[in-house]
């Protein structure tokens, strides 16, 4: 798989190969976030693009529904779930006249007591809205959605702020086909999809959305308070897309899968997230849980890894977008962090898309790769920044260039040292 972005935000040109381990180093403000973030919009606004378009049409329409039927004059108070299976017969209907006779018992049933013409008036007014949402063209729709999702997860800027006229375009190129977007002004303008991408992707920047998971305003409109990036992993790590019985059988295939995970994971974090009024982690050793939110955030790292493994929610070929895994983590943390990502890609032939500052974890990561047999899926890019604009290099055959970036700011010191003890020298 590959991901080729042009003009887009600052990056002026990237040509990057998803095929196992990915990873890219360079000085701050050099497109590397920038990358994994439109993988993981690329990923999840077209994901079931069609479900999620039928799902926004129908909570509109049950908006409407709710807002009409409940507030009108002696209406009987209608509960959100008999609602929400109302609209969904409607919805499962091809027949415009099917449509209009549960409509019309509906208002029957909600309003027993208004006169005819008010009903009337009220059920051509349903039809009406129900019309007009059923007839917004799937392109209009999607490019909306398109453009609304790129928008928040880059404050509106994805065309670079020099040169606002030109063309963004990122492609996904896979064997059987590319898909396109593009955009001009800040706004998809055009789309071409050429697969219907069936693996998602979760983004891993900041450990401590762990903490938000026992805030309980979150709890019950999590969408409120969590961008979209935030949402798609906060429903992972809450495993509230799987029953009970999912979540079991996900749980003993993966342990079946994954001892040799385990067996790592278990050398830092033992226990396992649980819920019981409030997420706490628990240990076999420990009576009580202890509130995710004491937890330490290299800690944290770690057991957002496993809870993702433990519900089930990383499955063959998805993305796992990791931007500097190794802030919060002790060089020996770092090294079982980066043995981590190579046995699971190994295990789930997961595409990992890394950005990093760290000699150290880039070496650690490499090393393991080795060990593991998995060199050959991994390729290294070096950002650069010149003129305002990003470029990535292709440096796997020759990794010294990074390594030669990240290792030479830390001699700065020393030289300085040098300088200073030389000039402060006893005479």
């Amino acid at each position: 798989m590959k991901l080729k972005i042009q003009n887009f935000a600052k990056i002026k040109d990237a040509d990057i190969i998803l095929d196992g381990i990915t990873v890219i180093a360079g000085k701050n403000n050099t497109g590397k976030s920038t990358v994994g973030k439109i993988l993981d919009s690329m990923y999840n606004s077209t994901n079931n693009l069609e479900t999620k378009m039928r799902r926004a049409r129908k909570l509109r329409f049950r908006n409407v529904l709710s807002s009409k039927l409940n507030y009108a004059g002696n209406s009987v108070h209608l509960s959100p779930a008999f609602i929400a299976e109302t609209v969904d017969n409607i919805f499962e209907s091809d027949d415009d006249n099917e449509v209009a006779n549960i409509l019309e018992d509906l208002v029957e049933y909600a309003l027993p007591d208004n006169e005819i013409k008010d009903s009337m008036k009220l059920l051509k007014e349903l039809i009406s809205d129900f019309e007009e949402i059923q007839s917004i063209p799937d392109e209009i729709f999607t490019i909306a959605i398109l453009s609304n999702y790129f928008r928040e997860m880059f404050n509106g800027n994805m065309n670079n702020t020099e040169y606002l006229d030109t063309i963004a375009r990122i492609e996904i190129q896979i064997k059987s086909g590319k898909n396109i977007i593009m955009f001009h002004n800040n706004t998809c303008f055009e789309y071409e999809f050429g697969f219907n991408p069936v693996s998602s992707s979760v983004y891993l920047d900041n450990p401590i959305l762990l903490d938000k998971l026992n805030n309980t305003d979150v709890m019950r409109m999590p969408r409120r308070y969590l961008s979209e990036q935030e949402y798609n992993l906060y429903t992972k790590l809450a495993g509230e897309r799987s029953s009970v019985e999912e979540r079991a059988i996900n749980e003993i295939i993966n342990k079946e899968k994954l001892d040799e995970v385990f067996q790592l994971l278990n050398k830092v974090i033992p226990g396992e997230i649980t819920y019981n009024q409030k997420y706490e982690y628990r240990t076999e050793k420990g009576k009580n849980g202890i509130d995710i939110r004491s937890m330490s955030t290299g800690l944290k790292s770690f057991a957002i890894l496993k809870q993702l493994i433990m519900n089930g929610s990383l499955n063959d070929k998805d993305a796992v977008i990791l931007d500097e895994p190794e802030i919060h983590l002790h060089p020996e943390w770092q090294m079982i962090y980066a043995e981590l990502i190579v046995i699971l890609q190994q295990k789930f032939d997961l595409n990992f898309i890394i950005n990093t500052h760290s000699s150290h974890f880039l070496e650690t990561l490499d090393f393991y790769a080795v060990k593991y047999g998995r060199k050959e899926i991994c390729h290294y890019y070096l950002s650069e920044e010149s003129d305002e604009e990003c470029t990535f290099e292709e440096v796997t055959h020759t990794p010294e260039k990074i390594y030669k970036q990240l290792v030479d700011p830390s001699l700065l010191l020393a030289r300085e040292k040098e300088k200073w003890e030389d000039e402060h020298e006893p005479v």
